[in-house]
């Protein structure tokens, strides 16, 4: 098996045509030709994902978030962020990104974040595609809240709201998902969980009755590296890993 046969059957599945427009899924540098050796998955391109790749002999690395988003005019290997891209070419490894894609697509980010809390009946948030609201057992914003934080091994989760407010219809939007705060109260919702909230945001939302959970971005999306290992050990037999850092870098005090 080649990397690209193991590309054509993810790009079947997520495909490359949901991704946002601003969005830059896909391949990212190397050569799809290779024969596939070992997989490693993770959220972000991290120097520690590519050394554990290296240590595993994988040759492709599969990453939520692109690597490369913005047109650049130069590449200095001096600087920190080109160490990652040199330390991948040297080790004849290649990067895939499947961003927006892999939150709008069936079985994606967002459908994975309602399974694993346990969100049911679930619809599409937006016509975008981003996004998911279903329906949950009657809980308090605070219990579901720490749910919320166990689950998905959050260093911390805010709550914008009534806490003792009983929660019957939640929205979700792993990531940055604060522009789809309408379409949750258009769908009924009683909460919404999601990153990155601004305070002005988040105080608009309060007056209108919705309830945001904030679990930070890390923790809203890394869950679906695992995910995304089960299906690929399902599609080929080909050794996969993940790598993950810990919500560690994000404290609260």
């Amino acid at each position: 098996m080649e990397i690209k046969d193991l590309l054509y059957m993810l790009k079947e599945k997520y495909p490359l045509e949901l991704q946002e427009e601003w969005d830059n899924s896909g391949l990212q540098f190397g050569n799809i030709n290779r024969k596939l050796e070992n997989v490693m998955i993770s959220l972000d391109l991290e120097i520690g994902a590519i050394e554990k790749a290296i240590e595993n002999n994988c040759n492709l690395i599969i990453t939520h978030h692109p690597y490369l988003f913005n047109a650049t005019k130069r590449i200095d290997l001096r600087e920190t962020y080109y160490r990652k891209l040199e330390l991948c070419l040297k080790n004849d490894i290649a990067l895939f990104s499947m961003h927006t894609n892999l939150d709008i697509a069936e079985c994606g980010v967002n459908d994975n974040l309602c399974k694993i809390l346990d969100i049911k009946d679930t619809n599409v948030l937006d016509s975008s595609g981003l996004g998911r609201v279903g329906r949950v057992d009657d809980i308090s914003a605070f219990e579901f809240s720490k749910k919320v934080k166990e689950i998905l091994e959050a260093n911390g989760v805010i709550i914008y709201g009534d806490r003792e407010k009983i929660l019957k219809v939640v929205s979700v939007c792993g990531g940055s998902g604060a522009s789809l705060f309408d379409k949750a109260i258009e769908k009924n919702s009683d909460a919404i969980l999601t990153a990155d909230v601004k305070y002005h945001e988040a105080m608009d939302a309060i007056e209108k009755g919705l309830i945001v959970i904030d679990p930070g971005h890390f923790a809203s999306e890394n869950h679906i590296i695992y995910k995304l290992q089960e299906e690929i050990e399902r599609m080929c037999d080909i050794k996969t890993y993940t790598f993950s850092k810990t919500d560690n870098f994000r404290e609260f005090i």
